[in-house]
């Protein structure tokens, strides 16, 4: 190993052992002005899902699906605060949390979601770690919903009037190996907002910096984990080294949210662009784009949403990326009908159409049709 590659190592277990000294000294004193039950809180939510998957020249499969979560976050003290959450799901999928109806009526897996510390000596400033949600604004074109960090990371939030600004940086480990580098996540996030009386406008830069990336494609190729579209370079004999470009994502959004003189349908229009700068061919660039009205958070009140996406080949990571629309070299058209029937009970209709943007000579590029219809309650 590298001088270089060896301080870098020992720079990134510094940095998280400072951040989880700062937590523990922070969590020493414990409130006595309110009891534990007071300071706790237990939430969830349950989903049911019918999906059916469409495509010419191939047979249409229709599956029952469902997703279970169960939290609890509770205020250690004034400063420390501390959250887990259980969720269904597989264990070797880490965008997911949908569990398939299936194998035979065995019982299914619950496993360890979120588990996490922050310390907030401010309200401008947390420092987090653990497993934990992201401290970012991001797409399902980089991240997926139901993708959680592990590691640690440091946040620092402002709000003067109606300008707020927010800084972020992650250390976020992805495979530790014993003979080779450990492949890493550093994220470094800024974004400003501006809220007036009838518009909102958000703009985020991100850069996502992944290190020593071909140790994720090796893992899960021997681990059976996830999914890969990504590009892969082999060796002579025919086996996978590693993928083809490396990955260091500029990832830009802007957001816009307009009253419409009805507070329960606002107009939100969201555009973002991810940018691979490491990518090895053209295949670079993804665009996502969303535009929705409605809110559906009242009780007999709708949410409708469309969402258009290319992601180009090595534009994003695939094994991080959305579950739904097939990972990358994907174009994406989705519309969405969301409704909530009573208080904590949502019914959703989605279409989620594919194809892909290259194929080897002589394949099929057919439409790929996957519907979902949702029952959801959450509490």
């Amino acid at each position: 190993m590298s001088n270089v590659a060896f301080m870098r190592r020992v720079v990134q277990r510094l940095a998280a052992v400072c951040a989880f000294t700062v937590m523990a000294l922070g969590a020493t004193a414990v409130s006595a002005q309110s009891s534990w039950s007071e300071r706790t809180s237990i939430g969830g939510d349950f989903r049911l899902r019918h999906e059916g998957f469409f495509q010419d020249d191939t047979r249409a499969r229709q599956r029952l699906r469902f997703r279970a979560r169960l939290a609890l976050d509770t205020e250690i003290n004034e400063d420390v605060h501390f959250g887990i959450r259980l969720a269904s799901g597989d264990v070797g999928n880490p965008i997911s949390t949908n569990q398939t109806m299936t194998d035979l009526l065995t019982t299914k897996p619950i496993n360890l979601d979120r588990a996490f510390l922050t310390y907030s000596p401010s309200n401008a400033v947390t420092i987090g770690g653990g497993k934990f949600g992201l401290p970012v604004t991001r797409t399902q074109m980089t991240f997926d919903s139901d993708l959680n960090w592990e590691g640690v990371y440091q946040q620092f939030r402002n709000t003067t009037g109606p300008v707020s600004v927010k800084f972020v940086a992650a250390q976020v480990p992805l495979q530790e190996n014993k003979t080779s580098p450990d492949a890493f996540l550093f994220a470094g996030y800024g974004e400003v907002g501006i809220s007036l009386e009838t518009v909102s406008w958000h703009l985020s830069i991100a850069d996502y910096a992944f290190r020593d990336v071909d140790a994720v494609a090796l893992a899960q190729i021997s681990k059976d984990v996830g999914r890969n579209t990504n590009a892969l370079s082999v060796n002579a004999q025919g086996n996978t080294t590693g993928f083809t470009s490396g990955f260091n994502l500029l990832d830009i959004i802007a957001r816009a949210t307009v009253g419409t003189g009805h507070p329960s349908y606002p107009l939100q229009l969201t555009a973002n662009m991810v940018k691979n700068t490491k990518a090895a061919t053209d295949e670079d660039l993804g665009i996502w784009v969303t535009a929705a009205i409605g809110r559906a958070s009242e009780p007999g009140s709708f949410q409708f949403t469309y969402t258009f996406a290319r992601v180009e080949r090595d534009a994003a990571l695939s094994a991080f990326s959305y579950s739904d629309n097939r990972g990358t070299n994907v174009s994406m058209h989705e519309p969405t009908v969301s409704y909530m029937v009573a208080p904590g009970i949502h019914i959703d209709f989605n279409v989620v159409l594919t194809k892909r943007l290259s194929i080897p000579a002589g394949q099929l590029n057919t439409l790929h049709k996957r519907t979902r219809l949702d029952a959801r309650i959450s509490f």
